[in-house]
Formats: C-alpha cells, structure tokens, sequence
C-alpha cells in the first residue's frame, strides 16, 4: 500500500512538474510568435516597390505632418489636401502597412474634397514602438487619432468619417466602444475579435495543437490589453446608430468570410444603418484585390510574369541594379488603378450620411 501512494506521490509529482514547464514553454513560445507576427515595419524601399511613395504625388497633393501620443508611444503621419471641405477621411491601415500603404485611397478621397488623415500605427514606420503589440492596438491607436483630431480646432464642425482595412477594418468598427463624433464609417475586410483572429492564424500554422495553446494567448494578450482585448466589432456597431458600411470579398482567405469576419455575424447587427457589400467578381473577392480594378489585376499579371522570368534566370537572387531596372518599366499609377464602383460605393455612403 505504501509503495502505491508512493508511486502516486511521485507520478503526481512528475505530471505536476511538466505541467509547469509545459506552461512556461508555453508563455516564451507565445510571446516569441506574437514578437514575430507583430514584428516591425517599413516603409518600402524607394526605386523597389510597385507601390505609389509620396514622391510620386508630391506635386499634385499637399500634406503636413501629424503626430500624437498613442500609449507610451509617438504616432507619426500626415494630413492631406487640408484646406478641402468635405469633411476629413480618417484611414486605419492594414496590418504590415504604415501610413503611407493607402495613398490611392487618400488621393480619391482628396480628389473628392475630403481632408485625409494617415498615420502609421504602433511599430510601423516612422510610429515609435518596437512592434506592432497585437490585434487589438489598432484600435487603441485609432481611439489616439481621433482624440488628436477632437483636440485640433480646425476640424470643428467637419464630418469625420472613417476608412479601415483588415486590422484597420476592425478598428473602424469597434471604435463605437469609445466616445467619438464620427459621422461614418467604412470597413473592408475586417474581424470581429481579436481572440478568434489570432486562432485562425494559429490552425493555419499549427493546425488543432493552437487550441493546447489558447489559455497562453488569451492571458498574453490579456496582460498587454486588459478589457480591450475582448472588444468586438459587432457589440461595438450596436452600441451607436451612426452608419456602418461593412464590405469584404468572399473570398478572402485572411479573414474569413464565413469564419471570423464582421460580415459573418451580421445576424447579430441591430444597428439599422448598417450596410453591406459582397464583392463576389472574380479576382477582386479577396483579401487584398478587392480595391483594384480589373485592368489593373491584368496588368499585375503581364508583370508578374516579367518577374518570374527575372527569378528564374538568376535563380531567385536578383541583383539590386537589375530589380530596379525592372521597377522602374512598372506604371505604378496603372498598377495600383482602382476600382471606380468599389470606392464609389463608400463615397456614396459618406455622402448619404451628411446629407
């Protein structure tokens, strides 16, 4: 009999101990994959990116440079056209972005007398922090933008509409949860929560084993949030009865249309001003290509085919002279050519909600 208890002494003992190293392992294992998720961001390189820089706009849009406090930290960006009348788009950019990832929106927005606030969140750009936290700091940060905005005299009596793609997506919504005059907002491909965002990622890497994980993630991302981590969108929307456009491809394999996104739960939307849009066209139901137009998808691929040959020829180290050679036969503005009835549809929504 007492070499049994003993026996249970010892096995208890052991199980006890993995436990305990299981749960440390756990909580450095979590924080090294948020460190690496959340890592760090930059503007692209001048001379080697298909995107629009400022330098490409410079002499047809003015800006001034903006900063606030978000936290401990210094958010930088810069206020666009700010003498239009329209009213002030406020965008909220997309995970491994900064302020500068939505200047074809910015210029659309302007070219329709809007004022056009962009800034890079927490860890991006020129923004202080040494990563992008999480999720849910989006939405802190978005809360620090407005707050800026409210502060700023010049903006008094202008209608404040908000733009947010994916993390900015779900900023642009669950910012009801604070005090903001807000005359609309539009968000595409967005969460609804930050917990079952990060599980999706998480089965696509782990597959079921991210479940062993879940109570690390959730008292992870707990200690850094507090009660802002468990902010949703939907209860956000229902809190208000400002306008709402919800817009995402249903084809999106970032955000799930049918999983994770704000779109999926709209049985659960009471705020009558909400309004939705599916983007089903081939290659602009997605994540990403929703925005651009069919010409420009065409054009994406004449040149994705220019790179492939590139790749293939120098076995996949391009040298840098002759990357930027490649970049610069790239008509950026045709590149990044947007679709005429997706923005149009968010700016008859602005539009219909001041009037």
């Amino acid at each position: 009999m007492k070499t049994r208890k003993k026996a249970w002494k010892i096995a208890g003992v052991i199980l006890l101990a993995a436990a305990v190293v299981f749960s440390i392992a756990s909580l450095i294992i979590v924080q090294m994959l948020f460190n690496d998720t959340f890592a760090r961001t930059t503007p692209p390189e001048p001379g080697l990116t298909s995107s629009i820089l400022y330098e490409d706009i410079a002499d047809r849009y003015d800006r001034e440079p903006v900063s606030f406090s978000s936290g401990e930290n210094r958010l930088t960006g810069h206020l666009y056209c700010g003498n239009n009348p329209e009213g002030l788009v406020v965008i909220s950019h997309g995970l491994g972005g900064g302020e500068g990832s939505y200047l074809p929106e910015m210029m659309y927005f302007a070219d329709h007398g809007y004022q056009v606030l962009c800034y890079s969140n927490t860890g991006c750009w020129d923004s202080e922090g040494k990563n992008c936290v999480g999720l849910s700091q989006s939405l802190l940060d978005l809360d620090a933008a407005l707050t800026w905005v409210e502060g700023e005299g010049r903006f008094d009596g202008l209608p404040v509409f908000l733009f947010g793609h994916s993390w900015g997506g779900y900023a642009v919504t669950a910012i009801f949860h604070f005090d903001h005059q807000i005359a609309a907002s539009a968000s595409v491909a967005g969460f609804d929560e930050a917990m079952p965002m990060i599980l999706s990622w998480g089965r696509d890497m782990a597959g079921p084993l991210i479940y062993l994980e879940y109570p690390f993630i959730w008292l992870n991302q707990k200690l850094t949030f507090g009660d802002v981590f468990g902010l949703t969108a939907v209860d956000a929307v229902n809190r208000t009865d400002t306008p709402v456009l919800i817009l995402h491809g249903d084809q999106d394999a970032t955000v799930g249309y049918d999983t994770v996104s704000i779109i999926s739960q709209k049985d659960r939307i009471t705020n009558p001003n909400v309004r939705y849009i599916v983007c089903g066209e081939d290659r602009r139901n997605g994540h990403n290509s929703l925005f651009y137009s069919q010409d420009a998808h065409d054009y994406a691929d004449v040149m994705d085919k220019t790179g492939s040959k590139l790749e293939e020829q120098y076995g996949g180290d391009i040298p840098e002279e002759v990357l930027r050679e490649y970049f610069s036969t790239i008509d950026k503005f045709r590149a990044r050519e947007l679709d005429d009835g997706f923005m149009e549809s968010i700016l008859t929504f602005y539009q219909s909600a001041v009037r």
